[in-house]
């Protein structure tokens, strides 16, 4: 027990002796000849150059894909972008060097007239992927999606002045002619506006667009009954989409590039239960009967036996 109380003072004391040593040294008690040096203290490493160090190849080539300076940015704005590139790149399935490459051409297997909605979309999820990944919207993914499709955008060439130049007579009668069924005057100038920018993007003459864009159906769709079903699909999810983008395309709904072939997607489903009908292809899906009509907007078959109604929305 005593040898135990001996080590606490014998503590005590050298914990009080250091203290006086201190204070002596503090009042200059200390009379050496060396004199005190003052060591410059190195400063920090910042998170990109410790990351530039360890990695040195992958740094490089986050920096030539997203072209900035990464010297120049906090540590926080490396770190949320340089995560958002290895998410990317792990999505893709691509090394970091190949995710532009990689990412337009996913974006080239759509028709060049869905890229304002493309954008817009894009725009949109900024906020969901900063809100998900905690982290500033100009650092997300999807911010780095715009700046490319905005680029391959202006690269199809879209000049705002001819989109949102005044209407010659011959341009509103084919707007008319594309139209039918629409005729008050903002509806009309929202959708020239709209056609305008299809006919750049699609490189295709204003009035030949309708065409243009039920060939495009036609390539997807083999015209069989059993696959009818199909259209109806790919007309709601237009009609989806039409609603989101069209804020941001200043129009409304109708009248943007989804609402506009939802239009065209209408006439040619009717046009093909016409077809069903006289080909007596049309089969009533509850009782199986081929004594098929159209009801009178011709949006819907009727089965003549059980008055069953579908092959509409």
């Amino acid at each position: 027990m005593m040898w135990f109380i001996l080590a606490i003072v014998f503590a005590i004391i050298a914990i009080m002796l250091h203290k006086s040593a201190d204070k002596t040294e503090a009042k200059g008690g200390y009379s050496g000849s060396m004199p005190s040096v003052s060591v410059p203290k190195t400063p920090p490493k910042s998170f990109w150059e410790m990351y530039k160090g360890d990695n040195p190849s992958k740094a490089s080539e986050i920096e030539n894909l997203l072209k900035i300076d990464f010297s120049k940015l906090s540590d926080k704005d490396a770190k949320e972008k340089i995560a958002s590139v290895n998410r990317f790149a792990k999505g893709l399935k691509c090394e970091i060097s190949q995710i532009k490459v990689t990412y337009l051409a996913e974006v080239e297997k759509y028709p060049a007239r869905l890229l304002p909605e493309m954008i817009a979309s894009t725009l949109r999820e900024q906020e969901n992927e900063a809100s998900t990944y905690h982290i500033s919207k100009s650092n997300t993914m999807t911010a780095l999606m715009t700046e490319w499709l905005r680029e391959r955008h202006e690269q199809l060439g879209r000049p705002d002045a001819k989109v949102n130049a005044p209407s010659s007579d011959d341009e509103m009668e084919i707007v008319k002619a594309l139209n039918p069924s629409v005729t008050e005057a903002l509806d009309l100038n929202e959708r020239l506006k709209t056609l305008r920018q299809m006919s750049i993007l699609l490189k295709c003459p204003m009035r030949e667009l309708r065409d243009y864009y039920i060939n495009d159906v036609k390539k997807s769709y083999d015209g069989k009954y059993e696959n009818f079903h199909y259209l109806p699909e790919a007309y709601k999810y237009m009609a989806s989409k039409a609603f989101e983008v069209a804020s941001s395309a200043g129009v409304k709904p109708v009248n943007t590039s989804y609402g506009i072939m939802c239009d065209w997607l209408a006439d040619f489903m009717i046009e093909e239960r016409e077809r069903f009908i006289e080909t007596c292809q049309a089969k009533c899906i509850m009782c199986g009967s081929r004594d098929i009509k159209l009801n009178f907007f011709k949006d819907h078959f009727v089965c003549k036996s059980c008055n069953h109604e579908f092959g509409g929305l």
